[in-house]
């Protein structure tokens, strides 16, 4: 029976394995004389519905080029006339709800104002009248990385294999400590350019690493094991830190942030970032203290159910990791194929 539903749960994970490769949407627009207006759409075509943009009545597409790239995303440059001021025009992005993703639209005034918002489904429309662009870079980029640790599942299997496999608090806030260190290293040094990154490989190495974790957290609750808290233990999540950090630089990679921007976006992405995995570390907690609580009333059964929820749990992790490394690994290899030839 638990092989049934260590499967069960396993096909609905399905649905949110490629999760993390969803990089937010990017949106600019451009002010041109005589009342034209160009535009750029970037979007994942990996979402459940891709989203789309939605243009003001009064202007109408005179020019269109729709071009397909790779890394699993779709552009589109066109350019448009409007008929009414900069002023009254409302841009508005459908979608963001189903594709679980934000996007960051960039305006770009004749007169050399720029303004830039973030847009989720709480807010999904702009008006260049807007002087206020959606708060600072640091809030919105804030808000972008607590969006897009709570959808990259890779992650969270990796911070959920440590909560496994710690013995206690501390070593729990040793480890997570570390991971974060590690990953704000490789985040800022790769935003600033100044170590590159290869976004298939790391997304494979990604995927390894959550493996790693599902076979540790596997010999700890088989054989008990306490030297996994050991110094080597917390080095080594600290190098898979830095292998995080290369992950979560792609999504700023994506939206090439400007130099201005660089230093407040980088700021607020790893707020967030920490503050994502803080929310999802406490709702994991409550829910392992509710569950304790509900079986104190099976004393005869609580150490049986908790011990295969638990290899249930580490039994999920360790096959969608390795769905996920065959995964990306045809990716890795078409990706490198291509560059060959």
């Amino acid at each position: 029976m638990r092989r049934f539903s260590v499967l069960f749960v396993l096909l609905c994970l399905m649905n949110n394995v490629n999760a993390h490769k969803l990089a937010p949407s990017l949106l600019e627009l451009r002010e041109l004389p005589g009342g034209l207006i160009g535009l750029w759409w970037k979007t994942p075509v990996l979402a459940a519905k891709v989203p789309t943009v939605v243009l003001p009545e009064s202007c109408q597409v005179i020019d269109r080029q729709d071009q397909a790239v790779s890394e699993g995303a779709i552009e589109q440059r066109y350019s448009m006339l409007c008929h009414k001021s900069t002023a009254s025009l409302e841009f508005a992005i459908e979608g963001l709800t189903a594709s679980r993703s934000a996007a960051l639209l960039r305006w770009y005034g004749i007169s050399g104002d720029e303004q830039q918002a973030l847009l989720s489904s709480d807010e999904d429309r702009f008006s260049p009248a807007m002087q206020d662009s959606g708060g600072s870079a640091i809030f919105q980029f804030t808000s972008l990385g607590f969006k897009h640790i709570l959808i990259g599942l890779d992650h969270l299997l990796f911070v959920l294999g440590l909560l496994l496999i710690a013995s206690n608090r501390y070593q729990l806030l040793a480890w997570i400590s570390a991971f974060t260190v590690g990953h704000s290293i490789t985040l800022f040094l790769v935003s600033i350019g100044l170590i590159p990154h290869w976004p298939n490989l790391t997304e494979w190495l990604i995927a390894a690493s959550v493996l790693v974790m599902a076979l540790y957290a596997g010999k700890s609750v088989a054989a008990s094991d306490t030297k996994l808290g050991g110094k080597w233990f917390i080095v080594l999540v600290g190098a898979f830190g830095l292998l995080h950090g290369l992950g979560f630089a792609s999504v700023l990679d994506e939206l090439t942030v400007s130099s201005t921007d660089i230093l407040p976006a980088l700021l607020g992405f790893n707020i967030g970032i920490e503050l994502g995995q803080i929310f999802f570390i406490a709702m994991v907690a409550a829910l392992l203290l509710a569950v304790r609580r509900t079986l104190a009333t099976m004393p005869l059964r609580r150490v049986a159910l908790l011990s295969g929820a638990q290899t249930a749990t580490i039994y999920v992790m360790g096959s969608v990791a390795v769905f996920w490394m065959i995964d990306r690994g045809l990716s890795l290899f078409e990706a490198t194929f291509r560059s060959i030839y």
